[in-house]
């Protein structure tokens, strides 16, 4: 049984990108109960959503989907009718087993500095903000509250959260090679398709052909 994940992500265009990779989420997602694969997990965030999905055939039905996707259309927050050209783009990628990791203590990097804001004065004198980072991938948490001890217990709950998260989305270096492979800059000139709402028309960049939409 295959299992792969779609990511659809913003590209430029600003808030109708937005907008247009939840579009294409649900598209993709009506798309494939259509053809009886399994979706067996969403994650939905401003400007991304990963779609997990399961079946017989489900890589090769969404092969062609990895790429940018330029849409030409009136947004739904346009006042005056103007079109706007907005780009998203598209990675197929593998569904890798994901396993819960534990981060240690030895695999942060812990910074103190005088808290900023409202707080009093004892916050403001102390050493009391914690910025915590995990070294391998990055990720950084800020706690500023009044107690220090508090503030790091609270960061590295959230470094191991983000951290888990950021493996469970497949965010290892092959992936991102992969992805980054196939979604090029994201910009409007790295297109796999062309959608003219006005017009109802699509172009595939790919073989050159038009249909309707």
């Amino acid at each position: 049984m295959e299992k792969i994940v779609l990511e659809i992500r913003s590209a430029e265009g600003g808030e109708d990108s937005k907008l247009l990779v939840r579009d294409m989420a649900a598209m993709y997602i009506k798309a494939a109960k259509n053809n009886n694969f399994v979706v067996s997990n969403e994650h939905w965030k401003e400007g991304l959503v990963s779609i997990w999905l399961t079946g017989d055939g489900v890589k090769e039905y969404f092969a062609n989907e990895s790429g940018g996707h330029r849409w030409q259309r009136i947004p739904p927050t346009e006042r005056k009718g103007r079109v706007h050209t907005s780009t998203i783009t598209v990675a197929v990628l593998e569904d890798k087993k994901f396993e819960q990791v534990e981060v240690k203590p030895e695999e942060v990097r812990i910074e103190y500095t005088r808290g900023t804001g409202a707080g009093g004065q004892h916050k403001n004198t102390t050493d009391s903000c914690v910025i915590m980072t995990h070294i391998l991938t990055g990720i950084k948490v800020v706690r500023d509250g009044r107690n220090q001890h508090k503030n790091k217990d609270d960061a590295f709950e959230e470094i191991n959260k983000r951290v888990n998260n950021f493996y469970r989305t497949g965010h290892d270096s092959l992936t991102v090679e992969n992805r980054n492979e196939q979604i090029g800059e994201g910009g409007r000139s790295d297109k796999r398709r062309t959608y003219r709402e006005k017009d109802g028309i699509v172009t595939d960049h790919i073989t050159g052909k038009k249909s309707s939409f």
